[in-house]
C-alpha cells in the first residue's frame, strides 16, 4: 500500500432457562438496489426438540458453563471469539506495492502479508481462537481474471452493488468489489474484530525513501470508532512497533495511528457531501465490528523489506497484532457472541461462497417459523441483570442490512439470566410466516446502555420469507 512519506495521508452451571418468542415486524423499503435473486444461503431448519407453536413457549436448556482453558487469548471460552484477518491485496492482478527493486514476487506486498496473516492465524488457533482469513493462498474473492496479462482467475462479481465489475485501468472497480468481498466475509462470520494487513510504500511525488515505519488507520465515524476502534489500534500499533524494532537492526519510525476511512475500515456514507461525494469511495455495507488496518512496515527500506520477507520479521509482525488482540479480548467489558448450532460450524467457520455474479457472502436463511440461537458471554466481566434482545427486519435485496432497522423492539418478556464470562444460554428465536417478499431480520443484545452492536458486537442477521 502506497502512502506519503509525510504524516498527512491521502484518501485513497446454573439451572436457569430461557424461552423467547420473537414477533418481527416488517420494515418498509429496501436496504439496496442489487437487482439479483438471493441464492440458497444456509437454511435455519426446525429442529425435533423446537416444532411448538410460534405463540408457546418453554425452556431450552440451562446456562452452560464456560469450558475455561490455560489460552492466553481470552481463556474463559476462546473458540467463542472470531477474529478476522486480512492479508491486504492478493491474486494475480494486485500486487500491492510490487517490490521496488524487482526481486521477484516474494518480496512482494502481497506475498509478505499473506505470510504475516498465515503467522497470525497460527498464534492465534494455537491459543484455541477462531479465525476467519480473508484469503489464505494468493487469490483474489471478486474476480481474478484478465488473460490480457496472463491472469485467468475466478469470473468477475459485482459485489458492492455499483452496477460495474472488471478490472478497470486505474483498479479502482476491482478493488471496491474485492475489498467488499472481504467485509461481507467477515460481516457474516460475525468476526469480533478484523484486522488488514499491509506494508508501506513511503513515497512522494514518485520518490522513494528509505525509511523503516509502522502506521495505522482505524476509522471514528461508527458507533465504537472512539470508544472501541481507536484504542485497539493504538494497541496493535505498538505491539508491532516494539516487535519490529525488537526484531530490526537499523532505526524505525512509530508514525501512530490515524483516523482515516480507508476502504477496509470506513462505514458506508448513507449521505453524500460536497466533501464526499461519491459513495462509491466507502463501502455499500462496512465492517460491523472493529476493523484496523495498520501498515507493520516499509517495502522502501532494502532492510526493512529483507526482514519482512524473512520468517523472523514475519512472527515479529504478527506477533506484536497478537499480543494487541490478546490485550484486547482481556479487557473487553461487554460482548456478545451469536451461533445457531443447529445450522453452522464451529464460531470461525467461514461462510459458503454463493454463485452468481453479485455478493459473494449471505447470512442464513430461516426457513421455519423458528430458530435456537445461542448467546455467548465473550466480553471479560459477567453479563449485568437485565439484558434482553432486540430485534426487527427490513425488507432488502442487499444480502444483509448495513444498519438496523428502524423498528427494533424488545422480543422477550424477561432478562436474560446474569452469565459470567465465557458462558452460554440457548433461547428460541420464533420469526414470522414469510409474506413473500425477502427481509433481513436483525437481532441484537442490548442493555441499559443500549444494544451491543453500538460497541461493534456484529448482530445475528437471517433471511426471512423469500429465501
Amino acid at each position: 500500500m502506497t502512502r506519503p512519506a509525510s504524516r498527512s495521508v491521502l484518501p485513497g452451571g446454573r439451572p436457569s432457562v430461557v424461552a423467547l418468542i420473537v414477533a418481527l415486524a416488517v420494515g418498509l423499503g429496501a436496504c439496496g438496489t442489487e437487482p439479483s435473486a438471493s441464492p440458497s444461503a444456509r437454511s435455519v431448519a426446525p429442529s425435533a426438540s423446537a416444532t411448538a407453536a410460534p405463540s408457546a413457549s418453554g425452556p431450552i436448556g440451562p446456562v452452560q458453563p464456560a469450558p475455561g482453558s490455560d489460552s492466553s487469548v481470552y481463556a474463559p471460552n476462546p473458540g467463542a471469539v472470531v477474529v478476522a484477518i486480512d492479508p491486504g491485496h492478493g491474486g494475480c492482478l494486485d500486487w500491492g506495492v510490487p517490490d521496488p527493486r524487482q526481486r521477484g514476487v516474494r518480496y512482494s506486498e502481497k506475498a509478505m502479508t499473506l505470510a504475516i496473516g498465515l503467522a497470525l492465524r497460527r498464534l492465534l488457533e494455537g491459543q484455541g481462537v477462531s479465525v476467519v482469513m480473508t484469503r489464505d493462498s494468493d487469490t483474489a474473492l471478486a474476480g481474478d481474471d484478465y488473460p490480457q496479462l496472463g491472469c485467468r482467475g475466478a469470473a468477475w462479481r459485482d459485489v458492492n452493488g455499483d452496477g460495474e465489475s472488471g478490472f478497470d485501468p486505474g483498479g479502482e472497480v476491482r478493488t471496491r468489489d474485492e475489498l467488499q468481498a472481504r467485509l461481507d466475509l467477515a460481516n457474516v462470520a460475525r468476526a469480533d474484530v478484523l484486522v488488514s494487513i499491509h506494508i508501506n510504500s513511503l513515497t512522494q511525488n514518485g520518490v522513494a525513501f528509505a525509511i523503516a515505519a509502522t502506521e495505522t488507520f482505524y476509522t471514528d465515524e461508527t458507533p465504537w470508532g472512539v470508544k472501541v476502534t481507536e484504542p485497539l489500534a493504538q494497541a496493535i500499533q505498538d505491539g508491532v512497533v516494539r516487535s519490529m524494532g525488537a526484531a530490526a537492526a537499523y532505526d524505525r519510525q512509530d508514525r501512530g495511528i490515524q483516523a482515516h476511512n480507508l476502504y477496509i475500515v470506513a462505514p458506508p456514507l448513507l449521505k453524500t457531501t460536497p466533501e464526499r461525494p461519491d459513495p462509491r469511495k466507502q463501502p455499500t455495507r462496512g465492517a460491523l465490528m472493529p476493523s484496523v488496518l495498520t501498515e507493520v512496515g516499509s517495502i522502501t527500506m532494502r532492510q526493512e523489506q529483507n526482514l519482512l520477507a524473512s520468517p523472523a520479521g514475519q512472527e515479529a509482525a504478527a506477533n506484536g497484532i497478537f499480543s494487541a488482540l490478546a490485550d484486547y479480548f482481556a479487557t473487553r467489558p461487554l460482548a456478545v457472541a451469536y451461533s445457531l448450532p443447529e445450522v453452522e460450524g464451529a464460531p470461525g467457520t467461514a461462510p459458503e461462497p454463493q454463485p452468481g455474479n453479485g455478493p459473494i457472502y449471505w447470512p442464513p436463511v430461516a426457513d421455519a417459523d423458528h430458530a435456537v440461537v445461542r448467546l455467548t458471554n465473550t466480553g471479560s466481566q459477567p453479563w449485568p441483570t437485565g439484558l434482553h434482545l432486540l430485534a426487527g427486519s427490513q425488507a432488502t435485496e442487499q444480502p444483509y442490512l448495513r444498519v438496523p432497522p428502524d423498528d427494533l423492539e424488545p422480543m422477550m418478556p424477561d432478562a436474560l439470566p446474569a452469565m459470567a464470562p465465557g458462558e452460554a444460554v440457548d433461547v428460541q428465536v420464533s420469526l414470522p410466516a414469510g409474506d413473500g417478499g425477502r427481509r433481513v431480520a436483525w437481532i441484537t443484545l442490548a442493555g441499559p446502555d443500549g444494544p451491543l452492536t453500538s460497541l461493534g458486537s456484529p448482530p445475528l442477521q437471517l433471511a426471512v420469507g423469500g429465501g
